[in-house]
């Protein structure tokens, strides 16, 4: 075996070990859907909203707070005052439900981000 034999036999062994590792001990995906609050880019909540039962939560925003209800695989943000929000698009979103969407508030530096598991069809092309 020449030296270039072994490094190589090094380099897959390395590179199988960096698999394993990633496997074993990174977080999995959930099947949950779960509700991640970010204010200015920081996370500030982690809800799961596919529970049976209707709950609120308050949320501290840059500009006062304001109330989130979920539950029963849907969120929302209920109605702030002008002062908090100005235009209140975030409230008026209404409610989200699928991976992927979001409700946004521009001043107050707010998302709303909705992860979890597709199980429906986005599109079918023919």
């Amino acid at each position: 075996m020449t030296k270039g034999d072994a490094a190589i036999i090094a380099v897959a062994l390395g590179l199988s070990i960096l698999i394993w590792a990633g496997f074993r001990f990174l977080p999995q995906r959930s099947d949950a859907l779960t509700a991640i609050v970010r204010v200015d880019g920081k996370e500030v909540l982690r809800v799961r909203i596919d529970g049976p039962h209707m709950e609120r939560k308050d949320v501290n925003l840059l500009n006062g707070t304001g109330t989130l209800e979920f539950g029963q695989g849907k969120i929302r943000i209920l109605p702030l005052p002008t002062h908090i929000c100005p235009n209140g698009i975030c409230w008026k979103t209404g409610w989200v439900s699928r991976p992927g969407r979001s409700i946004v508030c521009v001043p107050n530096h707010t998302t709303i981000t909705i992860e979890g598991k597709v199980d429906e069809v986005d599109s079918v092309i023919r």
